[in-house]
């Protein structure tokens, strides 16, 4: 396969990845900004905005414009606002324009499942449908995208086109992932924050998984275990990680022998992770931070790595002829 098309496969997947997430980020921290909060207020809707935006990234570009964190600020900029990069209609943009690159090796349902879903969005926001009612908004921004991947997963044959499409999103999930545990390491601390590890959870839409593996009431430590550690759901990191190296050993090239150490390792270190015994400790939720910190680093070096020598290995020199 030419490395400018896997390049777009990856990037297009990565970016309805991205799209997905942000979407139910938002949801979740709408849904909690409608519940009451007694002795916190107006501050700790502003926090949960906040938090969402140190996620992706976004807090001090979010800044430059705005004052003050608003809700409805926060939605337009990170919903629908065109010149950020990393809102829904700027991700699902480069997500249908790297599609229509590579449209000959995509199905026809899928191309048309993801147009249907561009076009389709342009029309929501002219009626102002995230202004008047975020909760359908986010609902539905989450259907189109769960439909597309859906779409995607029910390719007849696991190819090329397979493998790329699958490990753009693979990837963009465990850095997603990462990235918010660390944002809501607070919600996981010994001040136990209930409403916010619950919004943490239908975040990454681990609710139902965290009933199905624990049974029981929700507690810090079972959270980091299943986000992190559970090769069972296939949303943690390590599940994330574990099928970016497999994929990277299905997909491997001359080139990318480094890149597939990497992932091993990734997935040693997050197994290893002793989550116990910083829950154990009156300093855990700080030890957590400062791993997740340094493992978003590693799970960036990862994703340059992916791209530098998976995506898009360089081509060699030719090998000059022998005099």
């Amino acid at each position: 396969m030419l490395s400018r098309t896997a390049e777009h496969l990856f990037w297009m997947t990565r970016h309805i990845a991205r799209a997905d997430h942000l979407a139910r980020l938002l949801d979740a921290c709408y849904q909690r900004s409608l519940l009451p909060a007694p002795g916190e207020g107006s501050q700790s809707a502003a926090n949960g905005w906040l938090t969402i935006l140190s996620t992706v990234g976004l807090a001090d570009h979010y800044r430059l414009s705005h004052h003050d964190i608003e809700p409805r600020e926060a939605i337009d900029f990170l919903a629908v606002d065109a010149s950020n990069p990393s809102s829904i209609v700027s991700s699902l943009r480069f997500a249908r324009e790297n599609a229509r690159a590579v449209r000959g090796c995509l199905s026809a349902e899928l191309w048309e499942t993801l147009n249907a879903t561009w076009l389709d969005l342009q029309r929501l926001i002219a009626d102002g449908l995230h202004e008047h009612d975020p909760y359908a908004f986010f609902e539905w921004v989450k259907q189109r995208l769960h439909l597309t991947r859906g779409v995607q997963l029910a390719a007849p044959v696991q190819n090329e086109t397979s493998g790329f499409l699958h490990l753009g999103a693979c990837m963009e999930r465990a850095d997603h992932m990462a990235r918010t545990l660390e944002a809501h390491c607070e919600a996981l601390q010994h001040t136990f924050d209930y409403h916010g590890a619950n919004a943490l959870l239908r975040a990454v839409s681990a609710h139902d998984a965290y009933r199905e593996v624990y049974r029981d009431a929700i507690a810090p430590a079972r959270i980091a275990a299943l986000l992190i550690q559970c090769q069972e759901w296939p949303g943690s990191l390590a599940a994330s990680l574990e099928e970016v190296r497999r994929l990277a050993v299905r997909l491997r090239n001359g080139q990318s022998a480094q890149t597939e150490r990497l992932a091993s390792q990734l997935c040693e270190e997050v197994r290893q992770a002793p989550l116990q015994e910083w829950f154990a400790s009156a300093q855990g939720g700080g030890a957590l931070r400062a791993w997740l910190v340094a493992l978003i680093a590693r799970v960036n070096e990862l994703a340059r790595r992916v791209g530098r020598d998976l995506v898009r290995p360089a081509i060699p020199e030719p090998v000059a002829a022998a005099a």
